[in-house]
Order: structure tokens, then C-alpha cells, then sequence
């Protein structure tokens, strides 16, 4: 926490380093095993000598079990996260009492402005065995208010 001046600031990072996910969404998204919607990625498959070597043909009922669960859905877990970020102002005494307060604050508070990371998933604070198979993101929160004291 930073105070100066009736001005104090709280900022709260959070991150982790060196854990992987399985991202099990892929298996839907990227699978092309059947007639369902799918990424822009599929668009770079494998098409014939020369093409791609990292997106396996589109073929529908998978006979080769390109859609086989395996290293290709595993993806780096690191991040980098501002939770939490929180601004705010204590007025002087003397204008506090004014509107008979002891104490007046006002503040801006903010949640999960922003993450940093190489996961192509939604969120990669999944939180269950290193699995990702579609939890909903964090949700980022902006508040304000005032802290009166009388």
C-alpha cells in the first residue's frame, strides 16, 4: 500500500510460472472429427504433402484418432495478473466536517483489469488438476464509493 498527500493506492499482482494445462477445449474446437463449428486454426490443417504438420486432416468420424487426447492440447499455464487495483482519496478534516463527517474517503476499485499470458484459453487460473474444459473466466469488476465516518 502507497498513502500520500490523502491519496492511497493498494495494487495486488498475481501470477504463476512454469505450470502446464491440458486444454481439453481444443478436442471440441480444433477437432474436426464431425460436423460442428471450429476455429480459424483448422484452417492451416493438413491437406497434402507440404502442408501443415501441426493440424491433423479434417476427416469426419476420425478413423486415424487425430482427436485423441495427447501432448498436442497442452499448453503453457504461466500468467501474469493485476487482481485487484485499488485509488482512493481522503479529504481533509476540515472539509469533512463540514457535512458533520469525522472522516470522508472516496475510491475507485478495480478487479482483474488485466492478465498477461501465451494460454489460448478463456482464463489460465482453471484451478482443477491442470485441466481446462471450459470454466467460465473471472470477470473483471470496477466499483466506486465513499467511506464516511461520523
Amino acid at each position: 500500500m502507497f498513502a500520500y498527500k490523502g491519496f492511497d493506492l493498494n495494487i495486488y499482482f498475481q501470477g504463476a510460472f512454469g505450470s502446464d494445462i491440458f486444454n481439453a477445449n481444443r478436442l471440441q474446437i480444433e477437432g474436426m472429427d464431425a460436423a460442428r463449428n471450429q476455429t480459424t486454426a483448422v484452417l492451416n490443417r493438413w491437406t497434402g504433402e507440404g502442408t501443415s504438420n501441426t493440424m491433423p486432416r479434417a476427416v469426419f468420424g476420425d478413423p486415424a484418432q487425430n482427436n485423441r487426447i495427447s501432448d498436442r492440447y497442452v499448453e503453457s499455464g504461466s500468467y501474469f495478473r493485476l487482481k485487484s487495483l485499488s485509488l482512493g482519496y481522503t479529504l481533509p478534516e476540515k472539509y469533512a466536517v463540514k457535512i458533520k463527517a469525522s472522516n470522508l474517503r472516496v475510491y475507485v476499485t478495480a478487479q482483474n483489469l488485466f492478465t498477461l499470458t501465451k494460454y489460448s484459453g478463456i482464463d489460465p487460473e482453471i484451478g482443477i488438476n491442470g485441466i481446462d474444459n471450459n470454466l467460465y473466466p473471472l470477470t473483471r469488476v470496477i466499483s466506486a464509493g465513499v467511506n464516511m465516518s461520523f
